[in-house]
């Protein structure tokens, strides 16, 4: 259990990182350069992308199986994540007219719990966890 709490504390801690450096592009490209909300949720998760990849692979997760070997399946998982965090975002906006900085939180909220039981369970396993 001990592991498993501290494994759900680094995620929530890189995610913080992911989240303040996704969320500052999405919003300063919406902001500043006008950038559609899908547009510029696209260009900030490519940046947590890479930031999430290489903090959950070494701190999180503790993995030290090749690159090769987990990185497909964490994009595959970020893929899906990230279809169901577009989902949120799209529908929200267009269907219900919700302000799109507040969709794109809730759309946050999909991808980070899709984002984190896919890792866990299928990225990195649960036995490859410290």
């Amino acid at each position: 259990m001990r592991g498993s709490l501290g494994q759900s504390l680094r995620f929530g801690a890189v995610g913080l990182v992911n989240t303040a450096a996704g969320l500052s592009a999405i919003y300063a490209l919406m902001f500043l350069f006008d950038a559609a909300p899908a547009l510029a949720n696209a260009v900030g998760y490519a940046i947590g992308l890479a930031i999430g990849f290489a903090l959950n692979r070494a701190w999180t997760f503790r993995s030290e199986r090749p690159i090769g070997a987990v990185l497909p399946k964490y994009l595959l998982v970020v893929a899906i994540s990230y279809l169901m965090n577009l989902g949120v975002v799209v529908v929200s906006t267009s269907h219900f007219s919700a302000n799109p900085y507040l969709a794109q939180l809730f759309g946050i909220v999909v991808y980070t719990v899709a984002t984190f039981f896919g890792c866990r369970s299928f990225v990195f396993g649960a036995r490859h966890a410290a």
